[in-house]
């Protein structure tokens, strides 16, 4: 009897953290299943079509030493419950297997996934925290997409102060205000670190599906927090270092750096959905509305 693990990825596209990552789950068992997320889950994630179509990723990842099988999920949203569902019973009636477990990388835990309800059903263990994050795939999309966007980071990451900068994150995004870190993503909350240049602000906008927590890590900032029905009136408020304002779900609001040095600021959303999609602007000083 063996030990099945199956895991899951985008690989859109691979790079070195998905091989160690595959290699440890592999060191846990005889087999190795990956589920591939499919190219709708692919644009809900970045709101742009798959860098690699799904047959071509599963195909790459299935040529890899350490997978035995791949397979495209058949998810219609972020997570892989059926799919995990549709191997592990495909693995049971199989009856070659007397263990099965699912395992994660170091930025998902068990008790933050959704598949999580899965393995409890069907008696799986989960082995969370594997490798360590060293790349993203949305770096290496923009870097690929398009190089004046790459170019656009690297010199804007050059113009922010050493001491700003976040070593471990998942995904880094430029913006005409500056540039933000997603450092946690699960279905129920997402985590950024936002650095506003000086004299900048971002959108007046709102958001359908969930809140957000801001935390200024260090300067000032200046909030404008709007009920929704006063969308008219302004409501600003300043927020100092070590303190943090919430935002409810539909209020509009705003964010301001009026001081001469970078803000940062931690944000966490918590709701249902957290893409970028998710957010309706009523002005904006950069034409995005």
């Amino acid at each position: 009897m063996k030990t099945l693990a199956i895991t899951s990825m985008y690989a859109n596209p691979i790079h070195p953290w998905h091989i160690e990552c595959l290699d440890l789950s592999k060191q846990k068992a005889d087999e190795l299943w990956v589920i591939i997320n499919n190219d709708a889950q692919a644009k809900l994630k970045r709101w742009v079509d798959s860098f690699q179509d799904e047959k071509s990723r599963a195909k790459v990842v299935k040529s890899l030493k350490s997978v035995d099988e791949s397979f495209i999920s058949i998810d219609t949203d972020s997570s892989v419950c059926k799919s995990l569902s549709y191997l592990i019973e495909k693995a049971q009636k199989s009856g070659k297997y007397n263990n099965i477990i699912f395992t994660k990388w170091w930025d998902r835990f068990a008790n933050e996934i959704p598949e999580a309800k899965i393995c409890k059903k069907y008696g799986v263990s989960i082995v969370d925290g594997l490798g360590e994050k060293t790349h993203s795939s949305s770096d290496l999309v923009n870097k690929a997409a398009n190089k004046d966007d790459i170019s656009a980071i690297e010199k804007t990451l050059e113009s922010i102060p050493e001491e700003h900068h976040e070593k471990r994150y998942l995904e880094i995004w430029k913006r005409p205000w500056w540039i933000y870190y997603v450092l946690e993503d699960t279905p129920e909350y997402k985590v950024k670190k936002i650095v506003v240049t000086p004299w900048k602000r971002l959108s007046l906008q709102s958001h359908k599906h969930r809140s957000e927590h801001w935390v200024v890590v260090s300067w000032v900032a200046n909030v404008d927090i709007r009920h929704p029905d006063y969308a008219e009136v302004e409501q600003i408020k300043v927020i100092t270092a070590n303190n943090s304002c919430h935002i409810p779900q539909w209020y509009l609001h705003r964010l301001y750096n009026s001081e001469k040095e970078p803000l940062i600021l931690v944000e966490v959303q918590s709701g249902t959905y957290f893409w970028e999609d998710d957010i309706k602007r009523y002005d904006d000083d950069h034409g995005r509305v």
